[in-house]
């Protein structure tokens, strides 16, 4: 069908369930967290266990999406064509962080989940993600072993 045949009405619907089903790509990411949480352990309020933050970002996360299918399945027109590419990438960078960390360590795991979420942005030469991945790993290991003081490896078998 040309361009100019479809109707608005269309290219909203066809958006909306497009932002529909990643929305509940994003719901299923968010139980697996949940549940990887859960399985390190949460802890006590007091002494967070390392399965606190996977827990408590994967119930934000399930919040946030759910409300966005809820928009999305009842016809927003705020609806926007999802960036797939943008959510490959934020995929594969949380596979690679729970494949790496406790394999090689929080800084090492840090620094490749970002790299592998900035590649889709193109403004952002290579050099400068890596810089960026830099200082994301300098920051996941202050703020979480040495501020909070949280049972993760900076670096294993060193």
């Amino acid at each position: 069908m040309p361009e100019a045949a479809v109707s608005e009405t269309d290219k909203t619907s066809h958006i909306g369930w497009q932002g529909a089903i990643g929305s509940a790509l994003l719901l299923g990411l968010s139980l697996v967290f949940m549940l990887g949480g859960l399985q390190l352990g949460l802890g006590s309020p007091f002494r967070l266990g390392t399965g606190a933050f996977p827990f408590i970002s994967g119930l934000l996360l399930a919040g946030l999406s759910t409300l966005n299918l809820i928009i999305d399945l009842r016809g927003s027109q705020l609806a926007e064509v999802p960036d797939w590419i943008g959510f490959l990438a934020i995929s594969a960078a949380l596979a690679i962080f729970a494949l790496t960390a406790e394999r090689f360590g929080l800084v090492p795991a840090a620094f490749l989940t970002t790299v592998v979420a900035s590649l889709p942005d193109r403004s952002l030469p290579l050099f400068k993600k890596v810089i960026l991945g830099g200082v994301v790993a300098t920051g996941a290991w202050l703020l979480f072993i040495q501020a909070l003081n949280l049972p993760f490896k900076a670096f294993v078998g060193v």
